[in-house]
This record gives C-alpha cells, structure tokens and sequence, in this order.
C-alpha cells in the first residue's frame, strides 16, 4: 500500500468523521438549549417564540447528522478491515449502542417533541424535550467513548492480537471517556450558541427584533464565556491524561528530539537532529508535575520514536493555534457581552461592526472545533489503536485511481450539503418559520 493512498484512505475517513461530529456536536447543544428554552417557557412567552423557530433548526441537524453518521459505519469496514478483525469485539458493541439510541431512544420521543406541542401539557412537553436531549447525550457519549477507546484502551485485554472486552464499567470510566465527553458537550453548546447569536443578528438586520430574539441574545451573550472557560479545562484535563499514555504524541507536543529531562515547551520551533531551531520565546520551563512526571523524570525523545511519532507539523502547530482561537474567542465573547449589556440586550441596537463580530465568533468556534478536533485525531497517528493497532495494518488493500474518486464525489457531496444547510439557515432568519395551513382535501 502506498503512501499516497494512504493519504487518501485517512483523508476520506476523517472527512466523513468531521462532517458527522460536526452536525452531532450542533444537535447535542441545541437539545439542551432547547430543554432550558422549554423549561422557561410560558404561552406567549419569550421562549415559547424562541423555541418554534429552534426546533426547526435542531430537526435539520438531526437529519443531517442521520445522513453523516451513514458513511463513517460503512468506510470503518471498507477502508479499515484490519481495525473489525482485531477490534471488533469493542467497536461492535459501541457502534451497536450508538445506533440503538439514535434511532430508538430518542427517535421514540421526536416525533412528540416537533409536533405534539400543541397536543400535550406543558409538563409533559418538557419531558419529552428532556427526553431527546438525553438521548442525544447517549449517543453522543457512545461515540466519545469509542473514540477515547482509540486513544487509551482501556477496558479491554488484548489477546493473540484481538481485542476482547472485559468490562464495560472501566471502559466508560477507567480512561479518557468522561473527560472527552465533557469536551464535546462544551463545544456543542458553544457551537449552538455562537450559531444562535450569528443567525440572531441577521435576523435582526432584515426585521424588527421579537421577544424571542432577545432572549436568545442574553442567553447566548452569558453563555459563551462558560461554555468557553469548561471548554478549556476539559481540554487542559484531556491533555493531561494523553500526554503520559502517549510519549510521541508529548514529544511532538513539546518537541522534544533527544529522550531525558523535559525540555522547556517552545510556542514556535522547527526540530533537527540534537536541537530546536527557536524562533520565539518559551512558554513553559517546568511543565513535567502538571502531567505527573516527576521533576527529575525523564521522556522520550522524537528520535527514539522514529516511525510511531505522529506527523510533527499538525501536530505541533494545531495545538498552539487552539490556545490562539480559545483566547480570541474569548476576548470576542467579552467584547459582545459588555457591548450587548449596554444595549440593555437589544439586538436592533447592534451596529454593523458588532453584527460583524457575532459572526467572527461562529467561524472562531468553527476553526477551533476542527483544530482541536485534528489535533485529537492526527495527534493518535499511526496508530488506530493505540500503542497496539497501526492504521497501515488495517487499512484495506484499495486501487489509488477509486480512493481519488470516492474522495473527490466525497467532498462534492459534502459541499453541497454544507452549502444546502448554510442556504436554509440564510432563508430561516430572512423569512422565519411560515406555518403551513392544511386545507381538508390537501396535503
């Protein structure tokens, strides 16, 4: 197998993983968003309005993320047979458990949820609103699960080279599971909530703000600092745990070429044999007791891990260029909510520049989701499994000439669905949610 079409092989499995986490991570934060909207509302309230129009929203994204989930199952067999062979008695199981409770669990509550509003009392309502976040939680939670599985195996012995399972309490909790859970669960809310506040300020500019708008406005205003502070600890906590299971991931994260003593985290240098060129100044000197390493602990090094280190460059860089977007993200988030605050909330008071702003924290939130979810995956490189299973070993033996055109009708599909969501929301906030009157003889 060569290594172009490895390339090709990677690019098209994390391509299909991306478009499925992202439009996962947007149902599982407008779930919830949703939920808290329903908890607050009453008839004719602010949230009652902010709800109808949400809804609409968060049912396009569960779709859309139906449709993503499809192609990551089938390209697990296609592009990596090699990784079922000897893993498929954990990934199964998972996989299992993530279908069971996207389609069943909480299919069984969204048809009641999106039209029995009106048919149900308001207590009722909530619970089952609560009922689909949950279930969108759990599947969320089984897909984090197998992903940290991938990273830290825990739960799992390894057998004349196959995975067995041996417990599902460890596996859930023993590794990286909850940590990487929580990650995803504050990206997803502040994903919805950097959309709610773009789409609100667009809205706001074609028509005169509602109730609805307003409280979606404040909502998302004080939402973003908090979901950005959990999504820095949760990433800070994640690192701690994978850094000491994985030394080349460490290496290249610090660039360290030579094995001993720590040596001081560089923000920029380009590693050569014996030493770092450095371009700019440290940034940390004595990191090894954050990660548990003891002061006088050592490490190894990039040339001791020649051929199991992940590719350096993605590695290295994305790591910094998400502590980057995490601090413009949150000076942006300060600078919206001290500007939204004095305008007691209102959205119509917003000028061009600060609806301009709004819109740099949805793509901020965007570039950092796929940074940081780069780095989680790239960083794993080139294992599947790690310390166990390379992704070589299991990739299917495919022509390079199919693997260049399964990839590129891949990113032709995935454009024009991205492009076709981006056109509905464009035409949600122009023309809100028109309710469709049924005539007796008509559909």
């Amino acid at each position: 197998m060569t290594q172009t079409a490895w390339v090709l092989s990677l690019s098209q499995f994390f391509l299909s993983l991306g478009f499925m986490l992202f439009f996962l991570a947007l149902e599982l934060g407008l779930a919830w968003i949703l939920f808290a909207l329903r908890l607050r509302a009453r008839r004719g309230g602010p949230a009652v309005l902010a709800y109808r129009f949400w809804v609409r929203v968060f049912a396009l994204s569960l779709v859309m993320g139906f449709a993503a989930a499809l192609p990551v199952l089938l390209q697990v067999g296609t592009l990596w047979p090699g990784l079922m062979d000897r893993a498929g008695a954990v990934i199964g199981p998972l996989a299992g458990m993530t279908v069971l409770t996207a389609f069943f669990f909480k299919s069984c509550f969204l048809g009641a949820m999106l039209y029995g509003q009106r048919r149900m009392s308001h207590t009722a309502h909530v619970l089952v609103v609560g009922m689909v976040a949950l279930g969108s939680s759990l599947t969320a939670w089984w897909v984090m699960v197998l992903l940290a599985w991938l990273q830290w195996p825990v739960g799992a012995s390894l057998d004349d080279g196959v995975w067995q399972l041996s417990g599902w309490w460890s596996l859930s909790t023993e590794g990286a599971a909850p940590v990487l859970f929580m990650l995803f669960l504050a990206g997803s809310l502040l994903l919805a909530l950097t959309l709610m506040l773009s789409l609100t300020a667009r809205r706001t500019r074609m028509r005169p703000s509602d109730e609805g708008d307003r409280s979606v406005f404040m909502l998302g205003l004080w939402g973003l600092p908090l979901m950005i502070m959990l999504q820095v600890v949760s990433a800070a906590q994640l690192g701690r745990l994978l850094l000491v299971v994985q030394p080349a991931r460490l290496a290249t994260v610090v660039s360290q070429w030579s094995g001993g003593l720590p040596d001081p985290v560089l923000w920029w240098s380009w590693p050569a044999r014996g030493a770092s060129e450095v371009y700019s100044a440290v940034i940390l000197h004595d990191w090894g007791p954050w990660l548990g390493i003891a002061r006088q602990g050592t490490i190894q090094g990039l040339e001791e891990l020649v051929g199991l280190a992940p590719p350096w460059g993605l590695t290295f860089f994305s790591a910094r260029l998400a502590v980057v977007l995490s601090g413009l993200l949150m000076v942006f988030a300060l600078v919206a909510l001290w500007r939204g605050h004095r305008l007691g909330y209102e959205p119509d008071g917003l000028s061009r520049g600060q609806r301009s702003i709004l819109r740099v924290l949805l793509w901020l939130t965007l570039g950092l989701q796929l940074v940081g979810w780069g780095h989680l995956l790239v960083g794993n490189l080139p294992y599947a499994v790690q310390g166990a299973l390379t992704l070589r070993d299991a990739l299917a033996p495919v022509g390079e000439p199919l693997l260049w055109l399964v990839f590129v009708l891949q990113v032709l599909v995935y454009g024009a669905l991205g492009f076709g969501f981006r056109q509905l929301l464009r035409h949600a906030s122009r023309y809100g949610v028109v309710p469709v009157a049924r005539h007796r003889g008509h559909a």
